[in-house]
């Protein structure tokens, strides 16, 4: 994800906006109000947020030229809408209209138009034919053909098994302490997680994930994952505020977007969020598309990070600076 820090004036003008949205339905609520002091504290500005006045979105872009900074703006006002678990038919048309107003277009402005109306199936498959998985199935069709795609689905239901597959992710126990292999080792059995051509296991198209999980330092529960997919959202370059829209719906909304993860509600923390996708976006790699694992197996963790430039989330800190 391309990420700019905002100026303070350009700060000023994204937060009128998102209060503006937030006041669509007549109420500033505290999970509102909360997004917009994690945004004043991880970028480092300090308005006055009771003083700020709404803004209609052409008055928005007369005050706000710059194209990437409207494209971040009309992301953060899709997370505004969506914060307080509850999506309403005023909030969703001032999203479109800010959206248009700045010329940005984007497909989770119409999603949101899915979420209002409850159009879930629409919702489902507009994201499942965005999202990282569909890429994995047509590389693996491309490569592997009808016997891989069989492996892959088995393996996302849980009934693929290979022994000899599952001898190589066990293996990496006798990796040195501190690798990335013996630490996939360690996460899988921390969390009771069987390796890929273990039955239950994971299909192999997916360890990238766990990588990420790994690398980040994030953990597997709701809140590791909302965090996870933001840090991945960061460091993606194609489509990446997917990610954000996604775990929104999945871990904070409740909507449960796939068969294989529970839908859990309320946890969405913005300031984490935001931390993790500074985090992401300050990387030098994309660990989705054209990263291979398996060469950096037998290296250290805290090497790869240096050379992934992963900064430890205490650099983005507010009052740190700006470690981008």
């Amino acid at each position: 994800m391309e990420l700019k820090i905002p100026t303070a004036e350009q700060a000023w003008w994204g937060l009128r906006a998102m209060k503006s949205v937030a006041l669509a339905d007549g109420v500033l609520d505290e999970s509102e109000r909360q997004v917009m002091e994690a945004v004043q504290r991880v970028f480092g500005t300090t308005h006055d947020l009771e003083g700020l006045t709404p803004i209609t979105p052409e008055d928005l872009a007369k005050g706000l030229p710059d194209q990437q900074i409207r494209r971040q703006l009309v992301n953060g006002l899709i997370v505004m809408s969506l914060i307080d678990r509850e999506v309403t038919p005023q909030e969703a048309a001032l999203v479109e209209r800010f959206a248009t107003a700045l010329q940005v277009g984007i497909p989770e402005v119409t999603n949101l138009r899915h979420v209002v109306k409850q159009e879930l199936l629409h919702l489902r498959l507009d994201l499942a034919r965005r999202f990282w998985l569909r890429e994995k199935v047509v590389e693996i069709w491309d490569h592997e053909g009808l016997r891989g795609l069989i492996t892959f689905v088995g393996g996302l239901l849980g009934t693929y098994e290979n022994a000899e597959m599952a001898a190589r992710y066990r293996a990496f126990e006798r990796y040195p302490e501190g690798s990335l292999g013996r630490r996939y080792w360690e996460y899988c059995r921390t969390n009771g997680f069987p390796f890929p051509g273990e039955k239950g296991g994971a299909p192999e198209a997916i360890v990238f994930h766990d990588c990420a999980h790994i690398l980040s330092g994030y953990g597997t529960d709701p809140q590791g994952e909302v965090q996870v997919a933001c840090f991945s959202a960061g460091f993606q370059r194609r489509d990446p505020f997917l990610f954000v829209f996604f775990v929104l719906l999945q871990f904070h909304l409740g909507i449960r977007m796939t068969p294989i993860t529970q839908a859990r509600a309320g946890f969405f923390d913005p300031e984490k969020a935001l931390i993790a996708i500074r985090r992401g976006a300050a990387m030098n790699v994309d660990l989705n598309h054209g990263w291979d694992y398996h060469p950096v197996m037998g290296e250290p963790v805290e090497e790869l990070r240096t050379r992934y430039n992963i900064l430890p989330i205490e650099a983005f800190h507010p009052g740190l600076g700006d470690s981008r």
